[in-house]
């Protein structure tokens, strides 16, 4: 959840790690921030990396037992800390240091794009909160697959799990992520 909600984008098998000394899932490589990844030559359309191999690994209830009540958990969570967690973003996002304008992360490079082909200006890095606050205002919403709009649907805590969920299992757009993503995972 907190992945869709920063829009965290290249979640392939490399940079999702299991701690061999706890079994903690450990991200790694987070260039892809603030639904980047829906600007690579083959563009990110799940909110999340929910493959088969992962929900198999929940056990019999798959995502109907203790992921989602987890998921919903997290969820509200992050609906009550808005404020807080807007504000630490807002900061980030702003953040001269953070390079906007010329990413030259190895993945854009293996998938084939030009060095510079994640760029983002001022009206983007307002736009990356506006997307965000609407994201933990119940809304599904990215740059360009959902972009917002005024017909939007604001939806309860439990709606917006379940839609993300069926979304990110959605054979289709699994189909469409690129195949060094290995959807078929």
């Amino acid at each position: 959840m907190v992945g869709f909600i920063l829009g965290l984008g290249d979640r392939h098998c490399e940079n999702i790690l299991l701690d061999s000394t706890n079994g903690d899932v450990v991200h790694v490589d987070f260039n892809i921030l603030f639904n980047k990844g829906e600007d690579l030559p083959a563009p990110e359309i799940v909110p999340f990396r929910l493959t088969r191999n992962m929900i198999d690994g929940f056990g019999p209830t798959g995502v109907e037992g203790a992921f989602r009540k987890t998921c919903e958990t997290v969820m509200r969570v992050l609906r009550r800390e808005q404020a807080t967690l807007c504000t630490v973003l807002e900061t980030f996002i702003h953040d001269p240091l953070l390079e906007w304008t010329k990413i030259e992360s190895r993945n854009h490079q293996i998938r084939g794009a030009p060095k510079n082909a994640v760029a983002v200006d001022i009206n983007e890095q307002d736009s990356a909160i506006s997307l965000i606050k609407a994201r933990l205002e119940g809304k599904i919403v990215t740059k360009k697959i959902h972009p917002l709009s005024k017909s939007c649907i604001t939806m309860s805590v439990e709606g917006q799990v379940a839609q993300l969920i069926k979304m990110a299992t959605d054979p289709e757009f699994l189909a469409y992520m690129y195949i060094g993503w290995n959807p078929h995972l």
